[in-house]
């Protein structure tokens, strides 16, 4: 019976034993468990401190791009809002009554100041083109020996009986002699201003490749209309008068 007790006995310590040991290993797990997730969380807060900080760096960061890219964009705004300005300034400062520069040599243009010149007339006196200022004034080149020259020539006494002194005509000669002109001039009966012009000195003033050359002027000197070639007369009186704006 004592050894039966004594194996019973022993077989409750056992358990009792092991039952110990068991709570001791559940208190460990649970103590080890609490210490882990304690340290998990305070990592977890570490981690979204660091996180809200670095956001709020990005966001600085940002914020500062997006000021210093809206003051030069505002800057690159004004500069280029100068810019145009200046641009329009200069674009109305070109416009208007201002006269183009004519460089001597180079073909006449509309919208330049007509070179001055005088010129001998056939009667021994002279005329000034810069004289005839204050009223519109047609230049034509030509020659006895250009036919379509001769032709239309008629245009411009047409022009002088119907405007006299409203308008300014000079009929400049290219290279014929004076008594060539002279009897030209007294066998058709014209009666405006017709200037020698035998060694092209005011020829060359007003260049081109073809006679008859005409050149309109306003009231101010400035080129408004230029004509090579010529119909027939009546055709040109009233082109002429146009560009007179007669």
């Amino acid at each position: 019976m004592r050894k039966e007790q004594f194996y019973r006995d022993k077989k409750a310590v056992k358990r009792s034993v092991s039952g110990i040991c068991l709570a001791l290993f559940l208190a460990l797990q649970i103590t080890g468990c609490s210490q882990t997730a304690d340290q998990d969380k305070a990592a977890q807060k570490t981690e979204q401190a660091q996180g809200t900080e670095k956001e709020g760096a990005g966001a600085e960061k940002s914020s500062a791009e997006t000021e210093k890219n809206g003051s030069g964009t505002g800057e690159a705004g004004r500069e280029q809002s100068a810019g145009s300005s200046q641009a329009d300034a200069k674009a109305a400062a070109g416009q208007g009554d201002s006269v183009i520069e004519f460089k001597p040599g180079m073909p006449i243009k509309e919208g330049v100041a007509a070179p001055d010149f005088t010129g001998e007339l056939m009667d021994g006196t002279s005329i000034t083109l810069s004289e005839l200022q204050g009223k519109p004034v047609i230049i034509n080149f030509w020659a006895t020996w250009c036919g379509p020259c001769v032709k239309e020539m008629p245009a411009f006494e047409r022009l002088k009986d119907d405007f006299g002194d409203k308008i300014g005509i000079i009929a400049v000669n290219c290279g014929d002699d004076a008594e060539t002109v002279k009897d030209f001039v007294e066998e058709n009966g014209y009666t405006f201003p017709v200037v020698l012009d035998e060694e092209y000195s005011i020829s060359m003033l007003y260049p081109t490749n073809s006679i008859p050359y005409t050149v309109v002027l306003d009231a101010e000197g400035k080129v408004t209309h230029i004509s090579t070639g010529a119909l027939d007369a009546d055709t040109m009186y009233e082109r002429y008068k146009e560009a007179l704006g007669v």
